[in-house]
């Protein structure tokens, strides 16, 4: 391949071995309610994976910003840099206990503006935070957890932070099945049947 991911594997391997990273998954197996944000491309990575651990870890719900109607009103009317306290203020806000839910930021740089001023937020709010980073933030406070991947290139953070995500499913107890296992569990279902079984001739 002519893309560099600045071996990728190895890199997830190290990071997967921090004390950073324990703290990571202890959060994660704590938290019922888990809220992802980041910008540009660690937004999709959060709507993703929002989705699947939503859908492959039991007894939790995890939320990503994923109504542009939200983020345009909200940008238009407080600031872009405001965009991600108000949309916790709304969806996470008033939870009877707090310390149950978590805010993963996701930010290559670890500066993102928005997202350090919503896990500064968070803190002050007592819900536990957590700051993936491809490199070290400069300007979040020391009381917010950060993983720092080390990488150089944004699309090493964004696949690493896929990579992470994955591995904390099964840091849960649970697994993310294979493309053979879910045909096999599904063939019964009649959505998963093929048009030509319902299909008559005229």
């Amino acid at each position: 391949m002519l893309i560099d991911f600045e071996n990728i594997s190895q890199k997830c391997t190290d990071a997967s071995l921090t004390k950073e990273y324990s703290t990571l998954v202890e959060k994660v197996n704590k938290a019922k309610k888990i809220f992802l944000i980041g910008n540009g491309g660690l937004h999709f990575v959060a709507s993703h994976m929002a989705t699947d651990l939503s859908r492959l870890v039991p007894n939790k719900a995890v939320y990503s910003f994923d109504s542009v109607g939200f983020i345009t009103s909200n940008a238009n009317d407080h600031g872009y840099d405001k965009i991600f306290i108000r949309w916790l203020q709304t969806i996470a806000h008033g939870v009877e206990n707090p310390e149950d839910c978590l805010i993963i930021g996701l930010s290559c740089s670890g500066n993102s503006g928005n997202v350090v001023d919503a896990l500064h937020w968070a803190e002050s709010e007592n819900y536990n935070t957590f700051m993936i980073s491809g490199q070290k933030s400069e300007v979040l406070k020391d009381n917010v957890d950060q993983l720092n991947l080390n990488c150089d290139f944004f699309h090493t953070v964004e696949v690493m932070c896929l990579m992470v995500f994955y591995d904390l499913i099964h840091r849960t107890g649970n697994h993310c099945p294979s493309i053979r296992q879910e045909k096999d569990r599904l063939c019964d279902s009649p959505l998963r049947k093929s048009n030509k079984d319902s299909w008559e001739p005229l």
